[in-house]
């Protein structure tokens, strides 16, 4: 697969499953202490989640069990690190 310049990144929301141009979509990545944090720069190191910029896909993604899901991350380990 060649990324030529016609080549257009797509990611798709995490919280609605709509596929979106990367530029039209939210970054969120977990910091070292397990916190969401909004990663404007789309360069913070990570595993990154990328939503809509519509208020119900983010309210989504806050919620515990879909953290979990979407970071791979056990209650467990979001326990030890606050």
């Amino acid at each position: 697969m060649s990324r030529g310049k016609g080549h257009v990144p797509v990611r798709t929301c995490v919280s609605c499953g709509v596929k979106r141009i990367k530029k039209e979509m939210l970054r969120f990545v977990l910091s070292r202490d397990k916190r969401l944090v909004r990663d404007d720069s789309g360069r913070e190191t990570g595993r990154g989640a990328y939503t809509c910029q519509v208020s119900s896909c983010i309210d989504a993604l806050k919620n515990r069990k879909r953290l979990e899901t979407v970071f791979r991350v056990s209650r467990e380990q979001r326990k030890k690190a606050g």
